[in-house]
């Protein structure tokens, strides 16, 4: 006795072969993406002689590639101006003549301005601090100390900018004053004196 046909077999198995097609889409995309993550690590490592593995991957896993490097180091700007949760024009003025001054150019300049409009993640921040901290420790002593202290004193007229009047000091308000302390201690990697010292204002 043969075995009744189904009607609905057809549909079934075309919905079966969509199914398998959908995953294998998936599974080429997740492979297309890591191969992706590969190679921008390899070509961060290449770039600026980083030699921590763990960190190469996790900015090439935040999308950082060859080309954004630049902006990495204007990123603690973008944290204090963000500390309170919006970047007033004083602040994205900063930021832009900075990015002026140190060449960030290109795609630099572009994901530079995307992170003016959207807040880039507490993850993105920690990376590129982390970040900035192997570059200057990897600066002769006397180099070293004035990048950090150039960075945080860029930071604090980040900060300054987001009000009050005739350029004074003291309008820096809580949140921009704890992200300038996390700053200065991710710089410093260490907390208490360190940190206080090259703050120095507050």
């Amino acid at each position: 006795m043969s075995k009744p046909n189904n009607p609905l077999e057809p549909l079934e198995r075309a919905q079966e072969e969509s199914y398998f097609h959908r995953q294998d889409q998936k599974l080429i995309e997740q492979l297309r993406e890591k191969m992706a993550r590969q190679e921008s690590a390899e070509a961060i490592k290449a770039e600026t002689g980083l030699t921590d593995d763990a960190l190469i991957a996790k900015l090439a896993g935040l999308g950082v590639k060859k080309e954004t490097i630049p902006v990495l180091h204007l990123v603690p700007l973008l944290q204090v101006a963000w500390a309170d949760g919006e970047i007033q024009a004083g602040e994205r003025e900063l930021l832009l003549e900075a990015a002026e001054t140190t060449g960030v150019t290109g795609e630099a300049r572009a994901a530079l301005e995307g992170m003016l409009e959207k807040r880039p993640s507490n993850e993105y921040f920690d990376a590129a601090l982390s970040f900035i901290h192997h570059m200057v420790a990897a600066l002769p002593a006397g180099e070293g100390e004035k990048a950090k202290a150039n960075l945080v004193d860029l930071a604090w007229r980040v900060a300054d900018a987001s009000g009050g009047v005739f350029g004074l000091w003291g309008r820096v308000d809580a949140d921009e004053k704890a992200a300038l302390r996390e700053i200065a201690r991710k710089l410093t990697n260490e907390k208490g004196d360190a940190a206080d010292k090259l703050l120095g204002k507050l």
